[in-house]
């Protein structure tokens, strides 16, 4: 007996050291841009994977334990990734350190997903949910002080302490990047933010009313000075996807109904008191005309564009392309010597150009399948487990299927939003 609980003690502190590398993987996400624009700027460039080792850790410690979160994507996605790296050393680029730079998104933080999915339980997900909206608070103090700021002042540093981390808006204004490389970081952020915003809003789950009120003002002021439109109609995704989840009963409409109306009263109030909050609806509406006369086209369209044009290049492709880690930033910096989209700054487009018709097809499908995977278990779950992961549907299913991997904080927001969706659809499964 005394051997079993003791066995059973090891397993468990165990399992709470990958948790605990999950967690710095996390706050490394958020915080990543912060080192390379503030703290440690002579570091930007080896910053860029400060999150790997962690992965590699996590890896094995998983292994080490039997986590089972080896599984057909997993398997497929070595696979695809291993040939096409060979491709890349055999008859493409031949630069051995930008094909391993592109390999690792699906050798190192793919697998990831399902690590978290595999050891998180409800309580871990809450926990994570609970320090986004404190954080979240402190990310919107520090984009308020950028959007107000000049892009020379210091708040505004970009990468390795140089020029600036802002990023055209409109009207004479900025895009902020917060604590993160680039805006689009800051805007994926916010849109996983949102999703606990809205699950403590409309579950009974324990949360302190101070700080989810508290959350969700600081969330409604950030969405118009981020001058961002993906993060505003991400978050009306998160919202339209938690509408879904938590119609399932009389009591779950009831708080929706409270909620949606708490939510319109504090952007009304905030329109009519808060000057900042006026000037960036201003900002980001000046934003949202410019837009769309200079890109062609809203958001949605572009979106849409996203999943039909990657398949008619895909069709043009050759069989094969030995270009893996040629579509990333910093693999066209090491090839080039400056920082450019060599392939495509569509995250589709970029898959097939860095591998061809068949592998990058082939990955193209596997990520659209895992995501439709998500999709129809989380749609298909009991009630009373529906709306974590239907929620978690919001966000998830974007980054998974468009999200810019390639970009560090892009690839982080979508590992931890990801695993956190699968770790709330197996809650069911586990001893809670």
């Amino acid at each position: 007996m005394n051997t079993i609980a003791i066995t059973q003690q090891e397993v468990m502190v165990d399992y709470k050291s990958i948790k605990t590398a999950i967690w710095l993987y996390f706050l490394l996400w958020i915080f990543e841009g912060a080192l390379r624009k503030w703290i440690l700027p002579s570091l930007a460039t080896p910053l860029l994977i400060v999150r790997d080792p962690i992965a590699i850790y996590i890896l094995l410690r998983a292994f080490y334990l039997r986590v089972k979160f080896v599984n057909m994507y997993v398997v497929l996605s070595f696979i695809i990734t291993l040939l096409s790296l060979s491709i890349t050393m055999t008859f493409g680029h031949e630069n051995m350190f930008v094909g391993i730079y592109g390999a690792r998104i699906m050798l190192l933080h793919f697998p990831l997903i399902f690590v978290i999915g595999a050891v998180f339980t409800k309580e871990d997900i809450l926990k994570m949910g609970r320090a986004m909206l404190v954080i979240n608070i402190i990310m919107t103090l520090i984009i308020y002080f950028q959007f107000i700021s000049p892009q020379t002042a210091y708040i505004n540093t970009g990468l390795g302490g140089e020029g600036s981390a802002g990023f055209d808006g409109a009207m004479g204004y900025f895009r902020p990047s917060g604590t993160f490389s680039f805006t689009t970081g800051l805007s994926s952020y916010y849109i996983l933010a949102s999703v606990f915003v809205f699950y403590f809003w409309l579950s009974k789950e324990a949360c302190s009313k101070v700080l989810l009120i508290s959350s969700t003002i600081a969330l409604i002021i950030a969405l118009p000075i981020t001058v961002s439109r993906t993060a505003v109609l991400g978050v009306l995704l998160v919202g339209f996807f938690a509408f879904i989840g938590s119609s399932t009963s009389f009591k779950s409409i009831i708080r929706l109904l409270i909620t949606i109306v708490v939510i319109g009263l504090l952007f009304f109030i905030l329109q009519k008191t808060t000057t900042v909050f006026s000037l960036g609806t201003e900002v980001f509406m000046s934003r949202v005309d410019t837009a769309k006369g200079q890109e062609g086209g809203s958001i949605i369209e572009r979106s849409i564009q996203g999943f039909t044009e990657p398949f008619e290049t895909l069709l043009k492709a050759p069989l094969f392309e030995g270009n893996l880690g040629m579509g990333t930033n910093a693999g066209a910096q090491l090839l080039t010597g400056k920082r450019a989209f060599l392939v495509s700054e569509g995250e589709l487009n970029r898959i097939g150009g860095e591998q061809g018709l068949i592998l990058g097809g082939a990955m193209v499908v596997l990520r659209l399948v895992f995501a439709f995977g998500l999709f129809y278990s989380s749609i298909k779950k009991p009630s009373e487990f529906k709306l974590l992961p239907m929620t978690f549907c919001g966000t998830a299913l974007f980054l998974i299927t468009q999200g810019q991997w390639a970009q560090p904080s892009m690839l982080g927001c979508s590992v931890i939003a990801a695993g956190l969706l699968v770790a709330s659809l197996n809650i069911n499964m586990k001893n809670e």
